[in-house]
């Protein structure tokens, strides 16, 4: 059976506590979890650091998730009845009323959509058509006609396979009937033996005799001779004229002009599809166009979401897109509580310690789960790498025993995996400036403030300090891009470890009324090495209530 999906994601900006949590926790659920699939996803792209951690533990990357906005993909459907465009109309007939089926997808030998035919060509075929189609342009073969009519070949020396040309009913006087009907035509009447004769001799090439009348061996002979085919019907002229109409393949009536949708469309944009389609129905198809499945209006009557489970986040302007249209069932974090809601009661982890992965190895711990080597060495690097090698303010003690006991785990040593971990992070050579502010970026509204944060970890202060123009140029377009009232960029130096300078573009005086210095140049230092989420954020919001 087909599980259903759940994808645990952290925010917008992946950085490795995000990424790694994610992996971590869907390792965690998938083994307590047998019904569900819980899937890793990142909702952006991945940095230099957290690309090496998977190298490194040779994990695979998780999947990119651009939106969880619902899809054809998270629906269930079944594989819908479907009919050649060589099957007759009447077959189709059978199927609607045996199946209750309001439209069937035509298709060719290799599953591809060709087009549709529903209950509305039939009623336009009933109420519109009212004369007897030719068979010209679509030849009806002669075992179908047969089958359909429910009769015999009295006379075949032509050894015809396919009856084509006009089809008239010789309802008329003898006189008229042989005016009307030309060489190669088919001809529908009763027991009027002169008339089958005369008919035979001016080159028509079948005759239907109806209601079973019985024919004469002189027309059996004379037909014979001149290779004209005879069928004998059951059924009256009307009935049978009726069922050669409905003998014509499905190509005849069907429509080209086919609602359809693919794995990727989403749910908003197939109801939209459907409520403009006269079928009441989208074809879903694979990029090949292949038919895969049907999906009605009655389908779509259900709420159809994405399952996510959130990591390292809270709030809407940090989530992946479309977040208010997807089923949050849990949230795992350690930041302050922001702005997303539930329309249901969910499972929420939130504490004040350092890394999201953190709390990820105390479920482990909780379950008594002995986590892989490679898990444990990728969620003892986001707790190394959200907690700056355990030295930032927001470390706790739940923090420091979870690295140890992680790194036993993992066969690491706690300082040396630290240190080969900082060197492979701490670098903004070569990374273009955009990307240096925005690649652990978050966005904050505090008290009607629009606020993006930035922090930077840097070995070299020199190094930083030769491209400052260039970033600050960066800032600055962005700030006027996205209308932020303040946009920051908390720059470390963690072998330093003297504080932290702050590069200001906005309105500046929020952080010199927040830590009580002057802003100068567009930049200020703080003696402290500051967490977003502990320090930062905090001091920010009381100085704006103040």
């Amino acid at each position: 059976m087909r599980k259903d999906r759940v994808l645990v994601v952290g925010h917008r900006t992946p950085d490795s506590d995000s990424v790694c949590a994610a992996i971590g926790y869907a390792y965690f659920k998938n083994l307590l979890d047998e019904s569900q699939l819980y899937v890793p996803c990142a909702a952006g792209p991945l940095n230099q650091e957290t690309q090496y951690i998977l190298e490194r533990f040779g994990l695979e990357p998780p999947v990119r998730l651009d939106s969880v906005a619902a899809t054809v993909a998270d629906m269930q459907y079944s594989k819908p009845i479907a009919v050649s465009p060589d099957h007759s109309i009447l077959h189709v007939t059978h199927l609607i009323k045996n199946k209750h089926l309001r439209s069937i997808p035509v298709v060719d030998a290799d599953n591809k959509l060709l087009g549709v035919i529903d209950t509305l060509h039939l009623a336009v075929l009933y109420a519109e058509r009212l004369e007897i189609e030719g068979l010209a342009a679509s030849p009806v073969q002669l075992s179908l006609l047969v089958s359909v009519l429910q009769g015999k070949v009295l006379a075949n020396t032509g050894k015809v396979t396919a009856l084509s040309g006009n089809v008239f009913a010789a309802a008329s006087q003898r006189g008229t009937v042989l005016n009307q009907v030309g060489k190669g035509d088919i001809v529908i009447l009763g027991d009027r033996t002169d008339v089958q004769t005369d008919l035979i001799r001016a080159g028509c090439s079948a005759l239907i005799v109806t209601d079973d009348h019985p024919v004469s061996d002189e027309v059996l002979e004379l037909a014979r001779r001149e290779q004209v085919l005879v069928i004998s019907s059951p059924y009256s002229s009307f009935a049978t004229a009726k069922l050669i109409n409905l003998c014509l393949p499905v190509s005849h009536i069907m429509s080209r002009h086919v609602p359809v949708a693919e794995l990727h469309t989403t749910i908003s944009e197939l109801k939209e599809r459907i409520l403009e389609s006269e079928f009441r129905c989208a074809m879903v198809v694979d990029s090949e166009q292949r038919l895969i499945g049907i999906v009605t209006r009655s389908d779509l009557l259900d709420p159809i979401q994405k399952k996510v489970i959130l990591v390292d986040h809270n709030e809407i302007s940090q989530a992946v897109p479309d977040i208010e249209q997807a089923d949050i069932v849990e949230i795992i974090d350690h930041h302050r509580l922001g702005d997303i809601s539930t329309i249901k009661p969910i499972t929420v982890y939130n504490e004040p310690v350092g890394s999201t992965c953190t709390i990820i190895a105390q479920q482990l711990c909780l379950h008594q789960i002995e986590a892989s080597p490679e898990i444990a060495g990728a969620l003892l690097s986001g707790i190394l790498s959200d907690t700056l090698l355990l030295t930032l303010s927001t470390t706790t003690e739940k923090d420091h025993a979870m690295a140890h006991r992680l790194s036993a785990m993992a066969g690491l040593n706690l300082a040396k995996f630290g240190r080969e971990l900082l060197e492979v992070s701490v670098t903004t050579k070569d990374i273009p400036a955009q990307e240096l502010i925005t690649q652990d970026f978050k966005e904050y509204l505090l008290l009607g403030k629009k606020i993006g944060v930035n922090q930077i970890m840097v070995l070299d202060d020199d190094e930083i300090a030769a491209r400052e123009e260039e970033i600050k140029n960066e800032m600055r377009k962005l700030c006027q891009a996205g209308g932020y009232n303040l946009l920051v960029l908390l720059i470390t130096n963690p072998l330093a470890a003297k504080g932290e300078e702050i590069w200001v573009e906005g309105e500046k005086e929020i952080v010199e009324k927040a830590f009580g210095v002057k802003v100068t140049g567009g930049k200020c230092f703080v003696p402290k090495v500051m967490s977003r989420k502990k320090d930062f954020i905090p001091r920010i919001g009381m100085a704006l209530r103040s």
